[in-house]
């Protein structure tokens, strides 16, 4: 069974803000453990960053219907690949609100062309993930 990570970097509908977050928290959690899914979900001001790790087609059907998600737009996948251990297996649901420089921060490592394909500026022996974090991390010490 291949285990893979998927990170996609997507902005809130008008339907879907904080204050409904703790609600849709309890159940994606629920639903995530169910499926045997892990990650984290990064929020700011309609700023979403989620990581899912997973079985390959548990994590590729839960990526298919957020796509569909109308509480959804401008949905970008950065990273879509195997890997050999999961980064968060013990949360269901990590969530963490950050900050507008944090996002900035994060999103910055990634480039987009024309046609919106992503390439992610990290050394190359350097997991995207720990590096994603890293960054949070940094920028969130100073708030």
């Amino acid at each position: 069974m291949e285990e893979r990570c998927t990170i996609y970097f997507s902005r809130s509908t008008e339907s879907f803000n904080e204050s409904s977050l703790p609600i849709l928290l309890e159940k994606w959690r629920y639903s995530n453990a169910n499926a045997g899914i892990s990650g984290i979900l990064l929020y700011v001001r309609g700023s979403i960053i989620q990581v899912l790790e997973g079985e390959a087609q548990a994590v590729e059907t839960l990526f298919e219907r957020i796509q569909a998600d109308r509480r959804h737009t401008d949905i970008t996948r950065v990273m879509n690949r195997p890997i050999d251990q999961r980064f968060f297996p013990d949360w269901a649901m990590g969530y963490e609100t950050i900050t507008s420089r944090q996002m900035e921060d994060i999103k910055g490592m990634v480039v987009l062309d024309e046609h919106h394909n992503a390439s992610v500026r990290i050394k190359p022996d350097e997991p995207l993930i720990l590096r994603l974090i890293k960054v949070f991390y940094d920028s969130h010490r100073y708030d």
